[in-house]
């Protein structure tokens, strides 16, 4: 069940970090990063939270 949360937002982020828009300028630019890398680092977060056992 995890797994069909976690790999949306994989490609989601990876799309959103890759995309390059000219119309929306650097703060644009920078801010589509910064969601990017925010979902895949959820994306990251999500997967590990049941592998810890402690």
């Amino acid at each position: 069940m995890r797994l069909l949360i976690v790999i949306p937002l994989i490609l989601f982020g990876g799309f959103l970090g890759g995309l390059k828009i000219n119309d929306i300028g650097n703060s644009g630019d920078i801010i589509m990063n910064i969601v990017g890398f925010g979902h895949l680092f959820i994306a990251i977060l999500i997967s590990r939270k049941g592998r810890c056992h402690g």
